[in-house]
């Protein structure tokens, strides 16, 4: 996958989270490890309200290949608020599936 189309995905997933739309979030998750609720929990418990991250996070997306699986990456994005940077991260893992983008949302979590 390249590194754009990651980029990609991840701004998907960011939009997704600083809107609140979780459930918009699982169906494109398949559901995958978090539910619409999880989500909702985990940014209720950062304590204030998501914006999108600054254009040097998109510059600098921690993306690491998975061990043992071609072609899929661990991708891990801080969350932001209007006072900044906040405690939680986003991470997720992405692979591809006929071509199109598949995405595993693992966590949202302090780092």
């Amino acid at each position: 996958m390249d590194p754009n189309d990651l980029t990609l995905v991840a701004k998907h997933v960011m939009k997704l989270l600083v809107e609140r739309r979780f459930v918009d979030l699982e169906e494109a998750t398949d559901g995958v490890r978090l539910s619409a609720d999880a989500m909702a929990d985990a940014v209720e418990e950062i304590g204030a309200p998501l914006v999108m991250p600054p254009p040097t996070v998109w510059n600098n997306l921690k993306a690491v290949a998975v061990r043992n699986w071609p072609g899929a990456f661990s991708v891990h994005v801080d969350l932001y608020t209007a006072g900044g940077r906040s405690t939680h991260q986003v991470e997720m893992t992405v692979h591809e599936k006929n071509g199109r983008p598949v995405i595993e949302l693992d966590d949202i979590v302090q780092r």
